[in-house]
């Protein structure tokens, strides 16, 4: 397994450094969209799903960083630092705030902002609305507030949101990709209990399936999502990841289990994504390799990141790419992009692409690293040789055939 493990990596980097002197995939049309600054929100300086691009690339979705007043958990003031949505409009560089209360958490924030937060259309998003019975503007979710929030439709064209009959303490709202579903977690955070409420979008009737977990992303053909089972905890305590499944929507059941609990604890930093046509969903995952003998005489095992491919026609395993996380779709049927590595470069695999490959083809260079995609448009950062950072867009283009 060791010896087989490292002849695929080997075999995948020299497959990539070969695509660089090749006619392979390459970004095009590169545009800096702003300038990142300490008021911007974007992860541990990696930026992975902290901006989204509307379906058709007219308009970013990003966090932007403020202080509000509210109250420790013992009732004492204190200023706390919270998230605003706001919408740029690439054409005009101009800023919309998203009227919601500001997101508790950057972590909560890049989570909504890795679900699919606009519909098809790029006209409405779905959003959590803190409802601030204190009116400070700030999603208060820690006691002795514990405010609720509800998920809401936020229409870009005319300002106005709608908020839904829904109401928990924390939730994950996401459109499935299609746009006829809307599917919410809802947690209870006092009670620490957990359900996943589903409902079509042309008529607003959410009912609860039978399994709760966390939502990972929804197929664009069919009715599977990702989930990553989590029963009731422990009195006073979270409830706690299990496996990751697939799950069937429309059935309300499981439709096949991807991974257990040791080798699905990432996933709630990671989303799994689907290909456009929806046949493949890679997900993040590990493996284990033997390590040495330590002086005890015990050997020790090591954890390795990997990213494995399901077949969901199939309905079987198709692959593993070693040392890769994969950030979102590209353009086509059966692209993906991915980070590599510590250095987060951005590669692009296309599973079944017999005029592409199996290999990892290297996108851009190593200034800049990956956010999301959004059809052929890949967003990044690039930090130039002074060190500042900037938000950009390019469209893959993919060689001709």
């Amino acid at each position: 397994m060791k010896n087989t493990l490292k002849l695929t990596v080997l075999c995948l980097l020299a497959v990539c450094a070969a695509a660089r002197g090749q006619g392979g995939p390459k970004l095009v049309g590169e545009k800096e969209i702003m300038k990142l600054d300490d008021q911007i929100a974007y992860a541990d300086g990696r930026g992975a799903w902290c901006m989204r691009l509307s379906p058709d690339g007219r308009r970013l979705l990003y966090l932007l960083k403020k202080m509000y007043k509210t109250t420790t958990r013992d009732g004492k003031p204190r200023e706390q630092r919270g998230y605003k949505f706001v919408l740029r409009d690439l054409k005009t560089s101009k800023d919309t705030v998203v009227p919601v209360p500001a997101l508790f958490d950057d972590d909560f924030g890049v989570a909504c902002l890795s679900m699919t937060i606009f519909d098809p259309a790029g006209k409405t998003l779905v959003v959590p609305v803190g409802q601030d019975a204190d009116k400070n503007g700030y999603m208060d979710v820690e006691p002795p507030k514990s405010e609720k929030s509800k998920p809401g439709l936020y229409d870009i064209a005319s300002g106005t949101l709608k908020t839904l009959d829904l109401e928990s303490n924390l939730l994950f709202p996401t459109f499935s990709p299609n746009g006829k579903m809307l599917v919410v977690l809802a947690i209870e955070m006092e009670a620490m209990k957990v359900k996943v409420h589903v409902t079509p979008t042309d008529k607003i009737n959410f009912r609860p399936l039978g399994k709760a977990g966390l939502i990972r992303s929804i197929c664009p053909t069919s009715d599977l999502m990702g989930l990553v089972v989590i029963g009731d905890g422990e009195e006073g305590k979270p409830p706690r990841p299990g496996k990751f499944v697939l799950y069937d929507l429309k059935a309300d059941t499981i439709k096949a289990e991807l991974a257990d609990r040791q080798h699905a604890r990432k996933l709630d930093d990671y989303n799994p994504q689907w290909t456009g046509d929806g046949r493949y969903l890679y997900y993040y995952g590990t493996v284990t390799e033997q390590g040495d003998v330590n002086e005890r005489g015990e050997r020790e095992n090591r954890s390795k990141p990997v990213t494995r491919i399901w077949d969901a026609k199939a309905g079987k395993e198709a692959g593993v790419l070693a040392d890769v996380v994969p950030i979102g779709p590209g353009p086509g049927k059966n692209t993906m992009v991915l980070s590599k590595g510590k250095e987060h470069e951005i590669v692009l695999h296309a599973q079944g692409d017999k005029a592409l490959g199996k290999g990892l083809h290297a996108l851009g260079d190593a200034s800049i690293r990956p956010i999301s995609t959004q059809g052929k448009w890949l967003l990044f950062i690039r930090k130039d040789d002074a060190g500042k950072e900037s938000a950009r867009m390019a469209e893959i283009a993919m060689p001709k055939k």
